[in-house]
């Protein structure tokens, strides 16, 4: 039996009252009670990664390339050399790219490579109908005082956002430095010739593969956290006839419509499935339920979706109000993340949306006053539902005020707090369930039995379907190393494996960017750097400290060759600091299962793998604490811990 039930929800206190001790009991036994439901012995197993199946590689074909634009390997490195390699054309890769040439490193120095056939990383292979993105665009788009560019909207679309990043690229010059539906399978470090030895594989359509193995003194690994999709493993999942489709491959053939035209018209007659209720699904359900004869959203978990209040951008106020002055959008960051406390926020709240609002979110951010040993976690993760508990009411009375049916409205209510899983935003979602044609269909945490050829079917019930979507996401961003999220084997200082060496003894990197077992090898964090909402900005962030290293380590050799590295010393400083850091991050364990932590697989880490898992873990002071600590080592310019050689 629920230890609250629909009756004693409905008789919680409203958002302007205070909770009393067995009120927050009860929602602390209800958060254990619907977590335990989604734990599985499997844990974040139950999943197949596209890229790594060959069963299930279709899934991964890129929808959007034009092989005629494509260049071959051998035309963009026709001596087979690379000075700086950068893995991954997203938003980590293009601002690592842009600080380097502004750093003194010219532009044809840089080779991009990317499996996709264009800039843009998750805004590229995502484009489904609906796509925004959550952080407000004033503060996720980079450069707007260098570029003059104003945003169309207070979030900003797929598309607007994929044409911004060309535009990034083409004003530093970094068109030409692409190389496309290209991957690095594997780089081993020649220490006698102090450079990288890299296997590279271009995958074109309709063309059989090419492979190159090249030389580059140095190698960035920007490919993001949220890039390979990743399907459930559900019995007989290949065996359905219907049409089938990854959302971040939308297949706009079978839907109708383009990423610029939500009109999906050739649904109109079609029975459509969507499995999964986070982000994807809560922006495409809307523009499926227009269209679709009947649309069944497929649920393990409710998704928490608050209010998003989008609207377009008026120049004027813009200019007048957001672009003020010099450094206006680095300090609206600053001001966006001082409002990820428990403690006192800024007098103005500059950018004022769902995210300010919220301090429960300092679980997922970290912060400055939180638990310094493990044994002070249990105490403050009570502190922070207590926080969060009139911000979690609010939720599920906007889903009592916009879902007509209480049965509906229960269901679509989510039971963990904010800090569990990424928090949602959309006007329209919620009232999306009160169509005729929408019908949630909700696993109690189970997820989906098995499927057929034209159906699927959870518990005693079947549903017959034409078109089956999953929304299901990607490889999980705190799992694995640098090299399992570029999909590559990484080989460094005396035959170390990246892959073997993190899960054994942890990262050695100095500030998360440079590791001292893997010279001239710059990573993109997150292990043992810092976390935001808005992570576009930590990429940068990570980019300048990478460009400065670069620039400090070529001036000292003085135009020698050179390797750089963190010494064993400095890194293992490092790690106790992230170490010392890392509580605060520790309240992810206990949550409901989902990405932040590995499917609840971060619970069951053995008490031999806990030190390990602390030390290549996030910087839980917060990302202004951590852009502290390394602007002072800037600032101190005697690149203390980097070893030039």
């Amino acid at each position: 039996m629920s230890s609250i039930s629909s009756k004693e929800n409905a008789t919680l206190s409203t958002p302007n009252e205070e909770l009393d001790p067995t009120q927050l009991a009860q929602m602390k036994a209800r958060y254990e009670e619907e977590r335990k439901k989604r734990l599985r012995d499997n844990g974040n197993a139950q999943f197949v990664e596209v890229a790594k199946s060959a069963q299930y590689e279709r899934f991964g074909d890129d929808p959007w390339v034009d092989p005629a634009a494509i260049q071959p390997l051998q035309a963009k490195f026709p001596d087979k050399r690379s000075q700086m390699l950068i893995i991954g054309a997203g938003w980590g890769g293009v601002q690592n790219a842009v600080r380097m040439v502004e750093a003194g490193i010219p532009a044809e120095d840089i080779r991009i490579i990317d499996p996709a056939g264009g800039f843009g990383g998750t805004w590229y292979w995502n484009r489904y109908p609906g796509l925004m993105c959550d952080i407000e665009s004033y503060t996720y788009l980079p450069y707007l005082e260098e570029t003059g560019y104003v945003p169309k909207h207070r979030y900003s679309q797929g598309e607007e956002i994929r044409e911004y990043i060309n535009l990034v690229a083409q004003k530093w010059g970094l068109i030409d430095c692409a190389v496309f539906q290209t991957q690095a399978q594997k780089i081993v470090w020649d220490d006698d010739a102090k450079e990288w030895s890299v296997n590279l594989i271009q995958r074109c359509k309709g063309q059989s593969p090419e492979t190159l193995q090249i030389r580059s003194k140095f190698v960035t690994i920007s490919a993001g956290v949220l890039n390979w999709p990743k399907l459930p493993n559900i019995p007989g999942i290949l065996d359905y006839q219907g049409d089938i489709f990854h959302s971040a491959r939308w297949a706009y053939d079978v839907t109708g419509g383009s990423p610029k035209d939500p009109s999906l018209a050739k649904l109109k007659d079609k029975r459509v499935v969507i499995i999964g209720t986070g982000a994807t699904a809560v922006q495409s359900v809307p523009q499926l339920a227009q269209w679709c004869k009947h649309l069944f959203v497929v649920q393990r978990t409710p998704a928490s979706v608050d209010v998003r209040d989008q609207r377009e951008t008026d120049e004027e106020w813009f200019h007048k109000e957001v672009a003020r002055s010099e450094g206006w959008q680095r300090e609206r960051m600053r001001n966006f993340h001082q409002h990820f406390t428990l403690g006192e926020t800024p007098a103005v709240n500059l950018v004022n949306d769902g995210w300010t609002r919220a301090p429960g979110l300092v679980g997922l951010t970290g912060y400055t006053e939180g638990p310094k040993l493990p044994e002070e976690i249990p105490a403050y993760t009570a502190r922070l539902i207590e926080v969060d508990t009139p911000h979690q009411i609010r939720i599920h009375a906007r889903v009592d005020g916009e879902v007509k049916d209480p049965g509906t409205a229960d269901k679509l209510k989510p039971w963990y707090p904010v800090w569990c899983k990424r928090p949602l935003f959309h006007d329209d979602y919620l009232k999306t369930f009160n169509r005729d044609n929408v019908t949630l269909v909700d696993t109690d945490g189970r997820g989906i039995d098995r499927m057929t050829a034209d159906s699927l079917v959870i518990g005693d019930k079947s549903y017959q379907t034409d078109v089956v979507i999953f929304a299901t996401g990607f490889l999980a961003p705190p799992a694995g190393t640098p090299a399992e999220k570029a999909n590559m084997s990484v080989i460094g200082l005396n035959g170390v494996s990246m892959s073997e060496e993190w899960p054994r003894v942890g990262p050695t990197t100095l500030h998360g960017v440079i590791d001292a077992k893997f010279p001239n090898l710059f990573l993109s964090g997150p292990q043992q750097a810092s976390t935001s909402g808005n992570y576009r900005f930590n990429l940068d962030e990570y980019a300048k400290h990478i460009s400065y290293i670069l620039a400090q380590a070529k001036r000292r050799a003085n135009g020698t060759q050179f390797v750089v590295a963190p010494s064993i010393e400095a890194a293992e400083d490092w790690g106790m600091q992230v170490m010392m850091h890392s509580a605060p991050m520790g309240v992810a364990i206990g949550c409901t299962p989902g990405y932040f932590n590995l499917e609840g697989d971060l619970d069951r880490v053995p008490p031999e793998q806990q030190m390990v898992l602390a030390r290549s873990g996030l910087w839980g002071s917060g990302i202004e604490h951590w852009l502290e600590v390394i602007e002072n080592w800037r600032t101190d310019g005697d690149m203390k811990g980097i070893v030039v050689r």
